[in-house]
């Protein structure tokens, strides 16, 4: 059997918090009709994880696996939330490529944080979406800094994807999927 393996770390976002299904879910589906290959989707996703417990966990996650060369990072709409200071969530983050390009990761394909739809959640206000833009400019640096990263933006992510500030229903799942999915056959 050809087979590809990929993981999607990140946070509530990549676990699929309010709906049943997941963009990693959708994600292997998308690859299966679209390569050669069965595809198998490995979600090490938390809810409320920043890019700070992601670094902390990694290192566990990546010692559970074998045989794996590619990866889909989603993650930051709590460091957002939570006002993290920047610099340290990109320290975070560059960390994070180079712990996967040590263990001879060939391609990370790294999500932007998608929309914010403030709408009186506490952990979500108004200035969060202007917050947004600092952190995912801190990805796209670590990103262009890496010789295995790649971003992925989510184009025509609309409110109407959400079910909150910032969990997708099923539609942005798919959406967010079909992102990768392009980012990962365009490879």
């Amino acid at each position: 059997m050809n087979y590809q393996k990929i993981i999607c770390w990140g946070d509530s976002q990549t676990f699929g918090a309010r709906t049943y299904g997941c963009y990693p879910l959708y994600l292997g589906q998308l690859l299966d009709s679209r390569t050669r290959y069965a595809w198998q989707v490995i979600n090490f996703s938390a809810n409320g994880h920043t890019a700070r417990d992601l670094w902390f966990r990694m290192g566990r996650e990546l010692n559970q696996v074998k045989d794996v060369h590619q990866a889909c990072i989603l993650i930051g709409a709590n460091d957002v939330g939570n006002g993290s200071p920047v610099d340290v969530f990109e320290e975070y983050f560059r960390q994070i490529l180079t712990a996967l390009q040590i263990h001879r990761f060939r391609a990370v394909y790294c999500g932007e944080i998608p929309p914010i739809w403030p709408d009186g959640h506490a952990f979500f206000p108004v200035d969060t979406r202007e917050r947004r833009s600092a952190y995912n400019a801190a990805i796209r640096r670590c990103v262009e800094a890496s010789a295995i990263a790649r971003l992925v933006e989510f184009e025509g992510l609309s409110q109407e994807c959400f079910v909150d500030p910032v969990h997708f229903h099923e539609t942005g799942n798919k959406a967010v999927a079909q992102a990768f999915a392009d980012a990962i056959t365009a490879f």
